[in-house]
């Protein structure tokens, strides 16, 4: 139960991140994502401390995937004290964490199941989202890295949709990871270079990334018992 408490809490805290974002409070903003990462780390570390079971190679993978998340969480959070012409720069550093614990992801799941073939057809849809951002907002020099982190988000989302039609505990929870990711990231990517073309939505697309993000890796972390 009390993993199931701190999973829980690490997404009611992801309200308040958004909040605090679109109230201006920056500060308090970065205090909140700390803590919601720790808390999915926590959640994950004592998962894996309560099992009967040895630590395995997948325990430790997703572990090192979840630790990489809330080093791009901190890094993130730091990029709105840089000074106003380096801002943006530690988004792109930022990114990377969370670039190869996709990577770490993908490796994981796929000791469990190999992929069904037919989830290959949807491995176009994130770059073809993401150009489509692209046509509204203007990613610039920014495309090519982008396509390519698309690339990867969309195969850990056909990973875990993979995984989820396996059944069992495992899959359950992983029916929602990847598609949770794939809605944060692309908010993430509006919302940071969008600028006046989403002034309207910005406020919404605070909880778009915030919610989901902290929603996938809390059930990233509560996987940990069925690994």
């Amino acid at each position: 139960m009390i993993l199931y408490i701190l999973a829980g809490l690490c997404v009611v805290i992801s309200f308040f991140t958004a909040w605090l974002r679109n109230a201006k409070r920056e500060r308090a903003r970065l205090i909140a994502k700390l803590v919601a990462s720790l808390l999915f780390c926590l959640t994950a570390f004592l998962a894996a401390v309560q099992r009967t079971e040895p630590l395995n190679a997948p325990t430790v993978l997703m572990l090192a995937a979840l630790v990489l998340g809330l080093i791009g969480d901190v890094v993130l959070g730091l990029d709105k004290f840089m000074p106003k012409e380096h801002k943006g720069y530690l988004l792109l550093v930022g990114g990377a964490p969370f670039f190869f614990g996709h990577i770490v992801y993908i490796a994981l799941l796929l000791t469990y199941r190999p992929f069904n073939l037919w989830l290959l057809l949807l491995m176009p849809l994130l770059p073809v989202l993401f150009l489509v951002i692209h046509k509204t907002i203007n990613l610039g020099k920014l495309l090519l890295p982008l396509l390519l982190y698309a690339l990867v988000l969309g195969t850990m989302m056909m990973a875990t949709l993979n995984l989820a039609l396996q059944g069992g505990p495992l899959g359950q929870l992983m029916l929602l990871p990847g598609v949770l990711f794939a809605v944060s990231d692309s908010s993430l990517i509006l919302n940071a270079f969008g600028k006046d073309k989403v002034a309207r939505i910005a406020p919404v697309l605070s909880y778009t990334v915030s919610i989901p993000y902290f929603g996938a890796q809390a059930l990233f972390a509560l996987s940990v018992t069925y690994l």
